[in-house]
């Protein structure tokens, strides 16, 4: 820190007295040169909290110094690449100044004065240089010294930074359980595949045998037979026989087909000597015969122009009877209706479902496992059936086709509305922006803990940070305790972070932002360090950080950041 000096300014005071030629300023100049001013600049590295550099300045007069008819006028600035910030000027006066009411400096005593300034931080100030521009007055007549320097180095902003959420993982939906117990979502897989029957036969033709959905399945099964991590659970069969006539006549037609199917399915798949087909449980059967609801929901998702008065028309049917004879009808005069919608409905269905670890990281190579796009004529004719309509929908979900999986969770809901299936169309709302239904739908279902947990991280993505807690308290993690320290409960984030087997740098610099607002310095220090360790990114930004401001002269924050 440089003193302010008079020497140099004596010069160009006399400098300037000489070329006026004035007797008075001739006075002034000895006067002036008498002078002498003292600067200090505290603390020696300013600094910018919230936008504003605070700091104090302290100013010594000596004694028989100041001229007692002399005012000073000293008007500190902060000048900077691309500007100049000056503050409010600071005047003191001698003993017989009249007129003014400046601070009195002694002439024979020492006057001290601290003075607590401040200015609005702008970037670039961290290269800048605080200076003083005196000026020396008496009468009429001022002189500008040189300005002194107060401080070389710079601003050092300290910095609030907007915290994102930390892990902002999908929703997590939920099986219900009737096909793979205990295994998360994301651990699940599903083959499956179909095959279409003859009118009123239980035959499958070489076509369909061969056909690219079978040919696909195979293949896929083939792997996951041969993938020793990998464990099936069991198999769905859905068959079903379509309403109209020579069907309807066939009584044992549908049964007929569930086992022709069976057989096929499993000696196609690779299933047939496996230790899965001795379990009298592995095959789960749903069969349905005059599928009156598959073919409305075909119908109603078909491009016919009149769909609407056909389903119409056989649903008001006033009896089983009546509604053959309107069906019967229509298939005389609505050919797409002959030859897509109701072949669509004579048809075998399997879905194998197999559990495998979640996916791992191995060498940098992710490996993961096959999830199939579920047929849409599939989707379509499994309507009967709410478990295997959720869990497709999960499936759904998890490739992100929403559209398709609320189709299933609609269909699922008019049979049931299991806790499982609205946490599920919750999810589909929530991907839509309709966050009030995805609430409302997370809400019937909060007896289950995935429920409660999908609906606290919506409230934390709304910022309802206090109302998102209790919610997130049913499942536990990084994000429980980013919603604590955003409601500003620092201890009870502390305590949640310590409770988690942290992996990421972020979650340490979570932990010791925590530490740091209850001032427990240790704790700070040591989550602080291993949050550099795997991340040394974060370094820079915990140099800068408000949270650390505090501590910004402790020795163990220091060795950390410096």
């Amino acid at each position: 820190m440089r003193k302010l000096s008079l020497i140099t300014s004596g010069v160009i005071l006399m400098l300037s007295f000489l070329m006026v030629g004035c007797n008075t300023m001739k006075k002034l100049e000895r006067e002036a040169i008498e002078t002498a001013i003292v600067g200090k600049v505290s603390p020696q590295q300013l600094t910018a909290v919230d936008g504003v550099v605070n700091f104090n300045y302290n100013i010594a007069f000596a004694p028989k110094q100041f001229y007692k008819k002399l005012i000073l006028k000293v008007t500190p600035k902060m000048q900077y690449p691309g500007g100049e910030e000056a503050m409010e000027p600071l005047y003191f006066q001698g003993e017989k100044v009249k007129g003014t009411n400046y601070p009195v400096v002694e002439y024979k005593g020492n006057t001290l004065g601290t003075y607590n300034l401040s200015f609005p931080y702008r970037d670039g100030m961290q290269k800048g240089v605080l200076i003083a521009d005196i000026e020396a007055i008496m009468g009429n007549k001022t002189v500008a010294f040189t300005p002194a320097i107060l401080n070389t180095n710079g601003v050092k902003e300290w910095k609030t930074y907007m915290y994102s959420l930390p892990n902002n993982p999908d929703a997590i939906p939920l099986f219900t359980e009737t096909f793979v117990k205990d295994v998360p979502a994301t651990g699940v897989g599903i083959i499956s595949g179909y095959v279409l029957f003859p009118l009123s036969k239980s035959v499958i033709t070489d076509a369909q045998k061969k056909s690219s959905v079978m040919a696909q399945a195979a293949q896929e099964m083939k792997k996951i037979l041969a993938d020793k991590n990998a464990k099936i659970t069991n198999m769905l069969m859905y068959v079903s026989s379509s309403p109209e006539g020579p069907e309807r006549l066939n009584k044992n037609l549908t049964t007929n087909r569930f086992n022709t199917a069976k057989a096929y399915f499993m000696k196609d798949l690779g299933l047939a000597n496996t230790p899965m087909a001795k379990d009298t449980k592995f095959i789960v059967s749903n069969t349905v015969s005059e599928n009156w609801e598959g073919l409305y929901m075909l119908l109603n998702d078909s491009n016919l122009k009149n769909k609407a008065q056909i389903v119409k028309d056989l649903q008001n049917a006033p009896n089983l009877q009546k509604r053959e004879a309107v069906l019967e009808s229509y298939i005389k005069t609505v050919p797409e209706l002959k030859d897509v919608i109701l072949p669509t409905l004579r048809r075998a269905d399997f879905y194998v479902f197999y559990a495998v670890p979640e996916v791992m990281q191995v060498e940098d190579q992710v490996t993961t496992y096959y999830v199939p796009q579920l047929q849409e004529t599939s989707v379509l004719s499994a309507r009967t059936d709410v478990n295997l309509l959720n869990d497709l929908a999960v499936i759904a979900i998890r490739n992100k086709d929403y559209r398709k999986a609320k189709k299933l969770l609609e269909s699922a809901a008019v049979i049931n509305q299991k806790p499982e299936v609205l946490n599920n169309l919750g999810i589909v709302y929530q991907n839509e922006g309709n966050n009030t239904q995805a609430k409302d739908m997370y809400t019937k279902a909060s007896i289950k803990n995935e429920a409660k947990y999908n609906l606290g991280m919506l409230l934390l993505k709304d910022k309802e940070y206090n109302k998102a807690i209790p919610y997130l308290k049913a499942m536990p993690n990084v994000n429980l305790a980013y919603a604590q320290l955003m409601a500003n409960d620092n201890r009870a984030a502390l305590e949640t972070l310590k409770k988690l087997n942290l992996t990421e740098g972020y979650e340490y610099y979570m932990m010791a932002v925590a530490a740091a607002r209850v001032k427990d310095v240790q704790a700070m220090a040591v989550a602080l360090q291993k949050a550099i360790q795997l991340d040394p990114q974060l370094k820079e930004r915990a140099s800068t950080d408000k949270e650390f401001y505090p501590y910004a002269q402790e020795s163990i924050y220091l060795d950390i950041v410096d």
